[in-house]
């Protein structure tokens, strides 16, 4: 199962903290108190590992007493099934067939409830289905049974079916079989030795109408389908408080703490940083007792390679080698600068690098056991982390999320990853309406924002070009190709784009909608230019409905055009044109086959080409391998060698972006 998106309600400051969509990677972004840990904590006793409770008492929202009930819904969670958990889901029963996903949610009181998407399978068993099992077990008699028997039972029979038919399911039948069992001695013949035929035959009788019951006190559809969902749901963990361990230990005292039940956290991750090196705390104990240091020495020189080759693609601040020495029952560990012959023991090296190491042995160690196809919830790591090391655990947290779900919370600018624009949320608390957890960038807060812009100024800050007049979008092929026709048009004195725009590719119509809306939260004049398929219309509903562009500050390539489906800038050249170029591009490929296009419709030319070239067994259309053909064409010829409709359809767009353009240099 895998968890698509939650939300929260009525727990502590948070209200409703509104729907979000998940990741395998989701960052909450706010300021301290911003209800992030509230967020995390309820997620948390959704389905924690060990029993937490919702307290009534001490996490109900303050200033809501009336309201308060603990059959009140906490959290409301929908999950999507895998293809292989939908098979088994077909196998319980026809009426699960359909079933893609389920939402669950959780009150106070610990109860759950779930409702299967698109639709719940059957509440009670079908009649059809009870009156088969009824049959197939004994609506036949076996062989041995006298004339007398067999017309009493056939009457008996088509009465108890009837009734079953008119009066309920399973339940009903339950209830009658044993009535049904009790009459069935009546039925014996009163002469011998037909009598005796039929007491004989009855004991294969009775175990048949046994066998119906049983099998009719099956659960119904709907109730194996939640027993199903709830086995497969999730374990929600929780880390706030991470350990570190100090560097050395006396394995004997561990071994007795552990085998007392009184094990410290200390123990508990020497045991699991030993077990990262191969080395067993049972075995070392016994060695410790044992004469033989030579292969004691030759143990602790392979551990000591295993988990420096562990740790060495982890920690990109220095080069590390990790060496374990013993001494009896003494187990000590160094960190050794592999630049210096000096072994610093692990507690004497920096907090962060403490933290680290044993953070990530930890996670690790336990994510081959109780962390596996587990929702992990991080409030606040890598605060002890320079900045640099905070990227290591960026790239950690793949790791961290391979077979599980990750959500963390965070206020520091190295903890964002603008890989993963879609799962970026902002937490902040409103005066009346608590803790809300939202994508709105533009709209939040002055504090909830700092983040986000400290993080983008950074990473931005070598790889884009900002001016007074911005122009986004989505890709680079887009970037070139706009130039291009833009210094064309510029070559022929007729001028281009103003000379002052600058234009930024995003990667993306998601990612186009972000710098957007970051850009014009800096005050700067800014446009988008969006191709007009639905991650581009998604990207409008964000930019112009919640966000803070106006309408005519996003353009869309088919509006431009004037066409509906999908469109992107590639629609903009004469498709002769353009596929003569893609032709020429793919030379190789293609061995002297033509390509054929589709019939214009819903579909982008880019699109339709990707179809072409599938069907001739090319599986990845390169748009850039084709655009660096065009500028190179281009800067060859003049605009008067363009097809008219490339022509006409280029200067729409370049109008358009001019005529904004103007409007922003009249508003100085």
């Amino acid at each position: 199962m895998k968890l698509v998106r939650f939300r929260v309600q009525n727990y502590r400051s948070v209200i409703d903290s509104g729907w979000v969509d998940m990741a395998h990677i989701v960052t909450i972004v706010g300021k301290n108190e911003s209800g992030k840990t509230s967020l995390l904590k309820a997620l948390w006793k959704f389905n924690p590992s060990e029993q937490q409770p919702y307290s009534l008492d001490r996490e109900w929202p303050r200033g809501k007493r009336k309201e308060r009930s603990e059959t009140e819904v906490v959290v409301i969670t929908e999950w999507e099934y895998s293809e292989e958990e939908r098979k088994t889901l077909r196998g319980l029963h026809a009426s699960a067939s359909s079933i893609t996903g389920v939402r669950i949610t959780k009150n106070y009181k610990g109860s759950f409830s779930y409702s299967f998407l698109p639709t719940n399978p059957d509440t009670e068993h079908n009649i059809d289905w009870v009156v088969s099992v009824i049959n197939r077990h004994f609506g036949e008699l076996p062989a041995g049974f006298s004339a007398h028997f067999g017309k009493k039972y056939a009457e008996t029979i088509k009465t108890f079916i009837d009734q079953v038919r008119k009066k309920g399911g399973s339940e009903y039948a339950l209830q009658q079989i044993t009535a049904f069992k009790t009459s069935l001695s009546g039925f014996l013949s009163p002469t011998a030795p037909e009598k005796a035929s039929d007491q004989q035959a009855l004991t294969k009788l009775l175990p048949m109408v046994d066998g119906a019951a049983a099998e009719l006190k099956i659960a119904t559809p709907s109730r194996r389908a939640i027993d199903t969902a709830h086995e497969w749901l999730p374990t929600f963990i929780y880390m706030d408080d991470y350990r570190s361990f100090a560097g050395r230990a006396n394995l004997e005292q561990v071994q007795q703490r552990a085998a007392q039940k009184l094990a410290t956290e200390e123990d508990y991750t020497i045991r699991l940083i030993m077990s990262q090196a191969g080395l067993s705390l049972d075995e070392e104990v016994q060695k410790g007792k044992a004469n033989d240091r030579e292969q004691r020495m030759l143990d602790m020189n392979d551990a000591s390679m295993t988990l420096t080759n562990e740790l060495s693609h982890r920690w990109s601040q220095k080069q590390y080698e990790v060496r374990f020495a013993a001494d009896g029952q003494q187990l000590i560990m160094f960190v050794k600068d592999s630049n210096s012959a000096a072994l610093i023991p692990l507690e004497e090296r920096s907090k962060g690098f403490q933290w680290f190491f044993s953070f990530d042995m930890l996670f690790m160690a336990e994510s081959k056991g109780r962390f596996d196809n587990c929702v992990i919830l991080l409030d606040e790591p890598g605060l002890h982390l320079h900045a640099a090391a905070q990227r290591d655990l960026l790239q950690r947290m793949e790791a961290y999320a391979k077979n599980n779900q990750l959500i963390y919370s965070t206020h520091l600018p190295f903890m964002l990853d603008f890989n993963r624009l879609d799962g970026i949320f902002i937490c902040e608390e409103r005066p009346t309406e608590g803790v809300k957890v939202h994508q709105n960038w533009a709209t939040a807060d002055k504090d909830a924002r700092f983040t986000l812009l400290a993080a983008l100024g950074i990473s931005w800050s070598q790889s884009l070009f900002v001016g007074r007049y911005n122009l986004v979008v989505e890709g680079v092929t887009d970037f070139w190709l706009l130039n291009a026709f833009s210094e064309m048009k510029r070559s022929a004195g007729k001028g281009g784009l103003d000379e002052a725009l600058v234009i930024t590719p995003a990667g993306g119509g998601t990612k186009a909608a972000y710098i957007g809306t970051i850009l014009r939260g800096q005050e700067l004049n800014v446009a988008v230019l969006l191709d007009s398929d639905q991650e581009g219309q998604n990207a409008y509903e964000q930019l112009v409905h919640q966000w803070i562009l106006e309408d005519s500050h996003v353009f869309r390539i088919g509006k431009l055009l004037g066409v509906e489906g999908d469109r992107s800038l590639e629609d903009l050249f004469d498709e002769t044109y353009y596929l003569r170029l893609v032709s020429d591009a793919y030379t190789h490929e293609l061995k002297g086959k033509a390509l054929k296009l589709s019939a214009p419709g819903k579909k982008s030319v880019v699109q339709r080409i990707e179809d072409a070239l599938k069907r001739e067994g090319i599986e990845t259309y390169n748009k850039g391998r084709v655009a660096k053909r065009i500028m190179k064409e281009w800067g060859e010829k003049n605009l008067s060698d363009l097809p008219k409709d490339t022509l006409e359809n280029f200067d729409r767009v370049i109008n358009a972006i001019n005529v904004l353009t103007a409007k922003w240099r009249a508003k100085k």
